[in-house]
């Protein structure tokens, strides 16, 4: 009997079973493929580009800031900032340690991020670190690590004149002085650029340009940074030979009205934190308001000579060294007797002055000094204060004013009114703007020029042995300028042993370029006088500004002679 085999013992059977089946599979698999190309299209785009591709932002470097001749006083340099997505980074915290090994990363900040930003899709690990670190950091292969590239900002001048170019914050973002009052031109606009990048998270192109960066635009400032580097230098060593508490420096130059130094101490250093301490962030050059004293004494002298009533040779009988007004006494250091209206200011006679004063009215006062600007800020600068020019005319407040007291005024607000000295008799605006060469501000005029001129040979005189500044002196340059020294305010009160030394002058007298103010604060040591403490560091640091800018000397043979004689002595 023969039996009938199944259906599939027979050769062509199973291969025909075999080929259904494979026809099956690739019909299931074509399926697929058309399922996954046309349903699940856009959802697999989107997860192979959340793996591969990314939408990065282009940070933009902050604009610099430079002096007036192209020095860096302030600039981005660019770093790497590590980021992480905290869905993928997060997971693998077994790979934290050799993070921790290649960067320093702190472990346990590192888990209270993922807590923090476990639901968001970005963190920072670690900003601002040097690219080689980054580099390493991204070999280690972690997943959802990153690298952004930043800027950090640095100051290569450091300490000089930090209080004037300012601070920025861990976002680049102005905080003080320069950084702050020019943030919007400095500051650029982030940019956004589509990017592959390898499993390592590395970036390998860029996909599109997306939205370009756009970088801060530079500052050029009118600030020397070679003069601000000497008047930090000697305004250090006049805070340190005085044992002061600290102190300010303001140069102008003339006739432009440019701030080419301001600077102060106590001192900070921006690219060290740790520097930073309560109150030396002020810019007290132009904060801090002070009753500038003696250094009032040439705008009343000049008003007294506008008035046409007195002239330079005119005599004011000032014995017995006092005056009283009222119950008020006014005092001289000496009794001087008989002085010419010349030697009002050489010798700094406060009852001279105020008996100048007293013969006119108030009026004739308080419009000189308005004129010269003060109760009025004296630029735009972070934190200026305007001081206090309060509209008093009681006797003793019309005679205390005209030495300088019962006002304030900042130390760029004295200098700014120190340019009618030096102009002619025109107030200058003052800027820190760069202008170009040969540029001339337009001022407004205060005192005529035959006035100007008169009280320009007093304050020449204040610099002879006639005067109170003999230390003032630049070997072969005539220079000129006005002494102070006065009792420091605090809280309302005079304390005994606080004083502001003070100095004011021109150089060179003949033809004024630069005017310096210098105030020391709270000299502690053997001097407190203005002659002694302030006039020697205007000295140092205008004989320095005449030379560097090339001014023509007014007694040539004086200056070989002291150049000759300084070689002679710094020889072996």
């Amino acid at each position: 009997m023969i039996r009938n085999g199944g259906f599939l013992q027979t050769v062509p059977n199973r291969m025909a079973l075999v080929l259904i089946m494979m026809f099956v599979i690739f019909l299931a698999l074509c399926l697929r493929i058309a399922y996954l190309q046309t349903t699940m299209k856009d959802q697999l785009r989107t997860e192979g580009e959340n793996r591969f591709l990314r939408v990065v932002k282009m940070s933009p470097q902050r604009g610099s800031i430079v002096d007036r001749h192209g020095r860096m006083l302030s600039v981005s340099t660019p770093v790497d900032s590590l980021a992480a997505n905290p869905k993928r980074f997060c997971r693998n915290r077994d790979k934290w340690p050799g993070l921790a090994e290649t960067v320093g990363v702190d472990m346990e900040a590192l888990q209270e991020n993922c807590d923090r930003y476990r639901d968001a899709g970005f963190m920072y690990v670690l900003k601002r670190i040097p690219p080689e670190q980054a580099e390493a950091a991204i070999d280690l292969g972690i997943p959802g690590l990153e690298v952004r590239r930043e800027y950090k900002r640095f100051f290569p001048g450091g300490p000089i004149g930090a209080q004037l170019i300012g601070l920025t914050d861990t976002d680049d973002k102005g905080q003080e002085g320069l950084e702050l009052r020019y943030d919007d031109l400095l500051t650029g606009e982030e940019g956004m650029q589509r990017v592959l990048k390898d499993r390592l998270g590395r970036y390998v192109e860029a996909v599109d340009s997306g939205q370009a960066v756009r970088h801060g635009a530079d500052l050029q400032i009118s600030i020397d940074q070679r003069i601000q580097s000497l008047a930090s230098r000697y305004l250090e060593t006049a805070v340190r030979t005085h044992e002061a508490a600290g102190g300010s420096i303001v140069v102008l130059k003339v006739p432009s009205g440019e701030i080419i130094a301001m600077v102060n101490s106590p001192q900070f250093n921006p690219n060290d934190r740790r520097t930073i301490t309560r109150g030396v962030l002020r810019n007290r050059a132009v904060t801090d308001a002070i009753e500038p004293g003696s250094l009032t004494k040439p705008f009343t002298v000049a008003m007294a000579l506008e008035s046409g009533q007195v002239m330079p040779d005119t005599v004011v009988n000032t014995h017995p060294g006092m005056m009283y007004v009222g119950r008020n006494r006014i005092s001289d250091i000496h009794d001087y007797g008989e002085l010419a209206v010349t030697d009002i200011v050489a010798k700094s006679s406060n009852v001279g002055t105020a008996k100048l004063a007293l013969e006119l009215p108030y009026d004739n006062l308080y419009g000189a000094l308005k004129g010269v600007g003060f109760g009025n800020a004296a630029s735009d600068l972070p934190g200026e204060s305007a001081g206090i020019l309060p509209r008093r005319d009681k006797r003793i407040e019309h005679a205390t004013m005209s030495f300088g007291y019962g006002f304030s005024a900042t130390a760029l607000q004295i200098a700014r009114a120190y340019t009618v000295f030096a102009t002619d008799g025109v107030l200058l605006p003052v800027t820190i703007e760069r202008k170009p060469e040969g540029y001339s501000a337009t001022g407004q005029r205060v005192f005529s020029s035959s006035t100007v001129f008169q009280v320009r040979q007093m304050l020449e005189k204040v610099t002879t042995r006639q005067g109170t500044a003999r230390k003032a002196q630049v070997p072969g340059y005539r220079v000129g300028g006005k002494t102070g020294t006065t009792h420091k305010l605090v809280n309302g009160n005079y304390r005994n042993r606080d004083y502001l030394s003070l100095f004011a002058g021109l150089g060179p007298i003949s033809e004024p370029r630069f005017i310096a103010v210098v105030i020391i604060d709270e000299p502690r040591g053997r001097h407190h006088y203005g002659g002694e403490v302030a006039a020697p560091t205007f000295a140092s640091l205008m004989g320095d500004i005449m030379r560097l800018y090339n001014v023509r000397p007014d007694v040539l043979d004086k200056v070989v002679t002291s150049a000759s004689s300084h070689r002679e002595g710094t020889t072996g």
